[in-house]
């Protein structure tokens, strides 16, 4: 069966041979009006979704002060800047446990420690978000114990959108002091394809280059290779490749909107990567960053964050192939 989007088109070609087109045409014609009435109010419905989620990002605005004071307070805690005192640190280390079970916590831990804040916070948080832990590579785990705060904002002008900005102490890896990536977001449907519109999608993200220090970019690897052929056969050439790393999230796919030249197994494929990339940013600022203490105590999970479909249909999918 055809997209929505491509449904009308069908039908103008007069291809019989879809179900959808087969039922329509045998319809009567007063009763293909009034459904015609109804794909309009259709139209006037996502209208009023998209001003809803529109709405939503003008309140996410609104709300981002009140977030970020708290927000502030946990990267004093975190950096050592603030030693909390005992009426705000009164809550229990883990959610629902017993005083026995807190206790136990507590029974071989010692009563201080030499190192102020919280140290490894963010890295920590990173390794128990299965999405993000399966980006790191070994070689980035170093680097990452430099982050002392992600944050996000939202966008409303000159594009609506967010933005997620890593901070990071002095290190020995790159110059920057701040990674940001940004999303800019398509908040309306597609004049040319309304029907497919299902809330905010992503039209396309930047990342901050990173001004890594010589001989440290864990994005590249050197490798060498024995020439076959030419005049440099049975030598050895040295090809610079792009290498595994989580600091490739700040380099995104491109989103090029001139598909003239472009198969649709390769516009596929671009959306995918940029839905992919888009869905990792949401589960940043929705979930990680709201969240980071309880993923840091392992109390949290990003499973939750993914529709429960999505996981159906991969089951049904590994049905299929078992058969």
């Amino acid at each position: 069966m055809p997209a929505n989007g491509d449904l009308g088109q069908l039908l103008q070609m007069g291809d019989d041979s879809d179900p959808c087109a087969e039922f329509l045409k045998e319809l009567p014609k007063d009763i293909k009006r009034r459904i015609c009435a109804l794909k309009k109010l259709q139209l006037q419905s996502l209208e009023v979704e998209s001003e809803f989620f529109q709405r939503v990002h003008q309140l996410e605005k609104e709300f981002e002060s009140k977030f970020n004071k708290l927000y502030d307070l946990r990267r004093k805690v975190v950096t050592g800047e603030k030693e909390p005192t005992d009426e705000e640190a009164n809550a229990p280390l883990l959610h629902g446990a017993t005083p026995e079970e807190l206790a136990a916590l507590n029974e071989t831990a010692p009563e201080t420690s030499d190192k102020k804040g919280v140290p490894n916070f963010w890295s920590h948080v990173f390794e128990n978000c299965e999405t993000i832990s399966e980006m790191i590579q070994e070689h980035d785990k170093d680097i990452l114990n430099y982050l002392i705060d992600v944050t996000t904002t939202v966008e409303t002008a000159p594009e609506e959108g967010f933005s997620l900005a890593f901070y990071f102490a002095a290190n020995p890896y790159f110059k920057n002091s701040v990674l940001t990536k940004r999303y800019f977001l398509q908040m309306k449907p597609e004049e040319d394809n309304p029907f497919e519109f299902d809330g905010p999608s992503v039209i396309r993200t930047t990342g901050d280059q990173i001004q890594w220090e010589d001989g440290k970019d864990l994005t590249k690897k050197i490798i060498k290779k024995k020439s076959k052929k030419g005049a440099n056969a049975g030598k050895f050439l040295t090809k610079t490749i792009k290498a595994d790393s989580f600091f490739n999230f700040f380099d995104p796919p491109a989103c090029d909107h001139d598909h003239q030249n472009e198969d649709d197994d390769d516009l596929e494929e671009e959306r995918e990567l940029l839905r992919a990339d888009f869905e990792l940013g949401q589960l940043m600022r929705s979930v990680v960053i709201p969240r980071a203490v309880l993923f840091y105590t392992g109390e949290q999970t990003d499973d939750d964050f993914f529709d429960d479909a999505d996981f159906e249909d991969d089951d049904d999918m590994e049905d299929e192939d078992d058969d």
